[in-house]
């Protein structure tokens, strides 16, 4: 008697660590300003929200969930930002996402959230900067998000 087993495919490849590692390089631009505010917040849920209908509409998350993941985080986050140790955060995270297929879109949620209280300041646009060098991404296509009619090199301004 042959018995045939049926695996289901899995179509979604996200584990727990990635998700932390997205949620942690998004959350540093939410805190960046070192000015916190509800804009910050509410853009940071629905980047999060985005970021899991993208990459693995299977995976539980809500904003409950991660406005709780962010709270709990910002003390952390904030001594990122504001100490000696961005760069190596940094380079940690992007080295577990070398062959990530979703680098763009993590690109494009960091700029939301920078964006979204009005204020892209000088740290934003750092994380932004080095994210796009240690991934490599070409901005050469990309629209400015403050002027949709410029596609340049938009996210290298300092």
């Amino acid at each position: 008697m042959q018995t045939n087993v049926i695996q289901k495919e899995k179509l979604y490849d996200s584990s727990p660590c990635e998700w932390r590692l997205v949620m942690k390089l998004v959350g540093l631009m939410a805190i960046a300003n070192e000015r916190f505010t509800p804009d910050d917040m509410e853009s940071y849920q629905d980047q999060m929200m985005e970021l899991r209908t993208v990459i693995d509409p299977s995976l539980v998350m809500t904003r409950q969930m991660i406005k709780d993941w962010l709270i709990n985080n910002k003390s952390r986050l904030k001594s990122i930002i504001t100490g000696l140790e961005i760069d190596s955060e940094l380079i940690a995270i992007f080295q577990q996402f070398r062959s990530y297929s979703h680098k763009f879109d993590v690109l494009n949620a960091m700029v939301q959230v920078g964006i979204a209280d009005g204020d892209y300041g000088r740290v934003e646009k750092m994380l932004i900067k080095k994210t796009i060098l240690y991934w490599n991404v070409r901005g050469g296509d990309q629209v400015d998000p403050f002027n949709p009619q410029i596609k340049s090199k938009v996210f290298l301004d300092a």
